[in-house]
């Protein structure tokens, strides 16, 4: 038991050696893979399977009051805001 505790330590954590400019980059690399999907109306952007019972979901709500084009107005906006939160993470780790 106690070996295993030992090699437990000393196993690298992946995460813990990503910097938040690499992380900031990875998450803007998801917004932008995100974005050009909505553009490009890739299906699986829009593929709306699960729950839809659950609360508010401003993406449905999009769908609902605006059809197709509402929800890809919303996944544009998605995106762009996980876009700006990478930049943010870039930003905020710089300091």
């Amino acid at each position: 038991m106690r070996l295993k505790r030992m090699n437990m330590n000393k196993e690298p954590d992946f995460f813990s050696n990503i910097t938040p400019t690499s992380g900031g980059l990875i998450i803007i690399a998801l917004g932008v893979l995100l974005l050009i999907g909505a553009i490009r109306r890739w299906k699986w952007v829009f593929d709306m399977t699960g729950e839809r019972n659950k609360g508010f979901n401003f993406l449905l709500f999009l769908y609902d009051l605006f059809g197709d084009k509402g929800l890809r107005v919303g996944v544009i906006i998605t995106s762009v805001i996980i876009i700006l939160g990478g930049i943010g993470i870039m930003c905020v780790g710089k300091q």
